[in-house]
Order: structure tokens, then C-alpha cells, then sequence
């Protein structure tokens, strides 16, 4: 039995068989730059797609414009701590832009410090949106408070040119007129706060002023007393319907005096009262027009009153006289007061203001008119007013002062 020789192997079998030759160090670095060329080729594309790296230099401009705005508008008086706020929050996304830059660029990543920004620009235009409402709601107070004041002047000024008032109250009105002026500019300079309270001071002042003689006007809406003064005025006309007789209606508030004859008006004319025109006359040198019923007693020409020409009224008459008798027993008037006298109806009126000292004036030729009119004993009936359409009872339906007024 024959052996077999061994077959022969050929030479690519045996050498894929053989083992591997180690790597050479050029292997090595062949590899080494491939994996680090496609490291960077990882890194821009990643770059190019996100934008990481790239400094987000629009936003940080809107950023800064929107602190600057807010910071340079009403907001940095109205809201500084909104402003404050907003401040920190630039700030700090400024800090973290710094920190991004001092980076190497692969591993820059500017996506953070671009919301910081955004959300910066935000806090800043929040902040810039309320300082103006702010100051918007202090500028419309400060507004209404002047326009308050100015009403509550206006009134004064109806109620001085409707009567006189003591020297005190009229000071008091004066310093609080400065002060609506005192508001008015410094609304116009922009000092809203100051404006405000300048106009609540002289509002409040005003009604302070006011109030003693809008509490003496009162009268004049009073149901009780307008009922009275209706009732005599009706009594009037119906003495001159049932007579035919001219009779005489004075209107203190409405400062007019009304000439009938059957009734009916035939001529009205302007007339000016007492300078205490909200009072009812009590004594003598109260300077108030009194208000009854009374008679001419006596027709004064040319030559025989101061005043051009007068007719004498029988002033004080007896219920009159009853009425000074109570009060000085209440003790309401003083012993030693007087009653007083010499109630005219004269001239040298036309002034347009209320000025005598209890007598009702009219214009010389008014007072020649009425004079060749009327005779000794023509009926004469004063009384405050009707309730409506008069200085006093306007001014009061105004001010909020005729609760009680009549219909």
C-alpha cells in the first residue's frame, strides 16, 4: 500500500490563511485623518444647517432698541421697575453672548443667547406698554381732576356774580382760583402727579368756599318756600285779573321785574337786588332785598331821590315787623338791631350786577317807563324766585344741591 504525498497549497491560499500583518504608523495616521476630516465634515454641516455658531446680531439689535425705548419713555418714570427689570435681562443675555464668543467656534451655540435676547425685547417693550397706560390713567385723572376743579370755578363765579359774600370767603375763593391755574400749568408741563393734586386741592377748597352760601341758596329749591313764593305770585295775578290793576312782580333771582295788568305781563325789565341777594332781609345793613308783599306809599320825581327816580315801598310793613319781633325773641337778632327801611324801587340800575343796599334797581329808562305806569298804591310782590331758570336754583340743580327742589 502506497502513501499519499500531501497536495501542494497555492500561494494566495496560504497567504489568506497567513495572519494579518500589523498596521503600519502611516496606516494610522492615514485613518486618523480620516475620521477627523469627517469629524469637521459633521461639524460644518451641522453648522450650516442650525446656525449655532452664528451670532444672532439682529436680535440683539432689536434687543437693545427695545431697553432704549423703553428706558428713554414714560416708562422710566411710570414703571421703573419694570425698566429695571428689562435692564437685567439684557444684561444678563449680553453676558451669555460674551461667553459664547470666548468659545472655540465648533463649540459655539449661540440658540440660547438668541431667546435670551428675544425674551429680553420682550420684557422691555412690556415694560415700555405699561409705563405708557400708566401714564395714560395719571394723565386722564390728572385731566378730570382740572375739569372738576374748573366746573366747581365756574360755579363760584355764577354765585359771585349772583351776590356778594363776605370778605373771608371771597379770599378763600381767590387762593383757590390760583390753584386751578397752578394746575392747569403744570399739566401743560407735563407734571401729571403734581397737576392732580394741585386740582383736588383747589376743587376741594372751592366747595369749602362755597359751601356756607350754597347752604344759604338752599332756599331757593326748597319745596316749602317755593310753594310760598308760587302762592303769592298766584295771589298777585289773580288780584290784577279780578281788578284789572297793574301790579308789580320782582324775581330776585331771575333779577327781573315783571309789570301786570289783567293779569297778564305787559313789561319786563332787568333788575338788580340787594348785594346779599341769597339772604332774606332781617334787619337793617344786612343789605338783602326783602321779600313779601307790599304798596308803593310814595312816587319819587326828579330832585326828591338820590337815584334818579324811586318808588317807596311800605317796607316794613306789619307782618314784616311780626316776623323781626320772633326772631329777636329767639334770639336770632340782637336787641339792639334795627328793623330798617327805605326800600325803593329807583334808578341808576343797568350795572349787571346785584349792588344796593336792599332796594331793587333798574336803568333810568327803565325807571322813567315804570314810573309814568304805576300810581301810589300799586300792589309790589318780591319773592326769591320759582324754583327754576334763576341763578341760585340753576346752581344748585348743577352742583347736585336741589334734592329738595319743587317740580
Amino acid at each position: 500500500m502506497s502513501r499519499s504525498r500531501p497536495t501542494a497549497l497555492s500561494a494566495p491560499l496560504l497567504s489568506s490563511l497567513s495572519p494579518p500583518e500589523p498596521p503600519t504608523r502611516s496606516h494610522r495616521l492615514r485613518a486618523l485623518a480620516a475620521v477627523c476630516l469627517l469629524a469637521v465634515l459633521v461639524v460644518r454641516i451641522d453648522v450650516r444647517t442650525s446656525g449655532r455658531t452664528r451670532p444672532p446680531t439682529a436680535v440683539r439689535l432689536s434687543a437693545v432698541e427695545a431697553f432704549q425705548a423703553a428706558s428713554g419713555g414714560p416708562a422710566a418714570r411710570w414703571a421703573p421697575e419694570a425698566v429695571r427689570a428689562a435692564g437685567h435681562a439684557l444684561r444678563d443675555a449680553l453676558l451669555a453672548w460674551s461667553r459664547e464668543e470666548s468659545r472655540l467656534l465648533p463649540l459655539r451655540d449661540f440658540r440660547p443667547v438668541s431667546a435670551r435676547l428675544t425674551a429680553a425685547a420682550a420684557v422691555a417693550r412690556d415694560a415700555a406698554r405699561l409705563g405708557g397706560e400708566r401714564r395714560a390713567r395719571a394723565v386722564e385723572a390728572a385731566e378730570k381732576a382740572v375739569a372738576d376743579a374748573r366746573s366747581v370755578e365756574v360755579q363760584a363765579a355764577a354765585l359771585l356774580a349772583a351776590t356778594s359774600l363776605p370778605d373771608g370767603q371771597r379770599e378763600h375763593l381767590q387762593r383757590a382760583r390760583l390753584l386751578v391755574r397752578e394746575a392747569e400749568g403744570l399739566l401743560r408741563e407735563d407734571e401729571v402727579e403734581a397737576a392732580g393734586e394741585r386740582a383736588d386741592r383747589a376743587a376741594a377748597d372751592l366747595r369749602g368756599a362755597l359751601g356756607p352760601p350754597l347752604e344759604a341758596a338752599g332756599r331757593y329749591t326748597s319745596r316749602e318756600q317755593i310753594a310760598s313764593w308760587r302762592r303769592w305770585v298766584e295771589e298777585t295775578r289773580a288780584f290784577s285779573r279780578s281788578t284789572g290793576q297793574t301790579v308789580i312782580l320782582v324775581l330776585k333771582e331771575k333779577n327781573r321785574l315783571v309789570l301786570l295788568q289783567n293779569g297778564s305781563p305787559v313789561r319786563t325789565y332787568d333788575a338788580e337786588v340787594g348785594r346779599n341777594a341769597l339772604g332774606v332781609k332781617e334787619r337793617q345793613g344786612d343789605r338783602a332785598t326783602p321779600e313779601g308783599r307790599y304798596r308803593i306809599v310814595k312816587k319819587r320825581d326828579h330832585g326828591q331821590s338820590g337815584y334818579h327816580r324811586a318808588l317807596l315801598l311800605d317796607y316794613p310793613n306789619a307782618a314784616d315787623r311780626a316776623r323781626f319781633a320772633a326772631a329777636q325773641g329767639r334770639g336770632e337778632i340782637p336787641k339792639g338791631e334795627q328793623i330798617g327801611g327805605l326800600i325803593e324801587i329807583h334808578g341808576e340800575g343797568g350795572r349787571g350786577r346785584n349792588w344796593t343796599e336792599g332796594c331793587v334797581a333798574l336803568s333810568n329808562p327803565d325807571i322813567d317807563d315804570l314810573f309814568s305806569r304805576v300810581d301810589v298804591g300799586t300792589r309790589v310782590t318780591i319773592v326769591g324766585g320759582d324754583g327754576r331758570d334763576g341763578a341760585f336754583s340753576d346752581l344748585l340743580a348743577r352742583v347736585g344741591g336741589a334734592s329738595n327742589a319743587a317740580p
